[in-house]
């Protein structure tokens, strides 16, 4: 029309007025509608670029919570050494810091997930937004998952902390009580012949049947403390509480106490 309406206009000015009037307006609507599917082509490759964006962004922080969330599930075992823990409790706090670090990408990730969905028709009739908003629950989920594992594995180290520390300070008290037992069982003086002296050395054993009772008492308290260790601690530890309780209750019986 662009051609031949110029054309009829030339032939007859009168008579071609109309025309000029519709290829004039065919011409504004062609060109508006150009601008239109320009605006729209223009506007579609920015919303693929962006969903592309999300997808590559939220794909790769799934793998990096995936990664965090296999670690905390398969920790190493918890160890009976009190230094030894205080190393676990600061790589557990490390793996925190980690999570803590993400959480920036972690919140603009969810909210623009959200963004996404509330611009289409749902997740129940669109898959494109179905598609976004299970990444958005697989990522909200490992997230809440690792929090809950970062606090289980700091719960159980705090645990077994404070049974280690009882049992290795008694356990220290009671091998030098034990010690000082045998050093006085060492300095205890053959049976005299003098009643005076006699008497004495027969007070000397009573005190000293007491402190054995003393140490029976202790050692059974070592032993508890052993027993709620070992039902704590990793396997790879258990040698050590067990050897460590055998050698003060072999040193007992040693010094008349069974």
């Amino acid at each position: 029309m662009n051609k031949t309406g110029p054309q009829l206009l030339e032939l007859s000015p009168v008579e071609g007025a109309p025309i000029r009037e519709k290829y004039t307006a065919s011409d504004k609507l062609y060109t508006k509608l150009k601008a239109d599917v320009t605006q729209r082509a223009a506007t579609l490759d920015e919303a693929i670029s962006k969903s592309t964006q999300f997808h590559d962004k939220i794909d790769s922080m799934i793998e990096s919570l995936e990664r965090i969330a296999e670690r905390l599930r398969k920790p190493p075992s918890i160890s009976v050494e009190v230094e030894k823990i205080k190393e676990q409790m600061n790589e557990n706090k490390a793996v925190s810091m980690d999570l803590e670090k993400l959480q920036p990408s972690y919140e603009t990730l969810k909210q623009r997930g959200e963004e996404m969905i509330a611009r289409s028709e749902g997740p129940d009739k669109d898959l494109s937004a179905k598609a976004v908003q299970d990444k958005l629950d697989q990522m909200v989920f490992l997230w809440s998952d690792i929090q809950a594992l970062l606090e289980e594995r700091e719960g159980k180290l705090l645990d077994v902390m404070d049974l280690a520390e009882k049992f290795w300070c008694d356990h220290c008290a009671l091998i030098a009580t034990i010690k000082d037992s045998q050093d006085l069982l060492k300095e205890l003086e053959e049976p005299g012949v003098d009643p005076s002296v006699v008497k004495q050395q027969q007070e000397f054993v009573e005190g000293f049947k007491e402190e054995l009772d003393g140490l029976q008492e202790d050692l059974d308290v070592v032993r508890n403390q052993g027993a709620e260790l070992l039902t704590a601690c990793g396997e790879p530890d258990k040698p050590v509480i067990k050897k460590s309780i055998d050698e003060v209750t072999f040193n007992i019986k040693k010094i008349g106490y069974s």
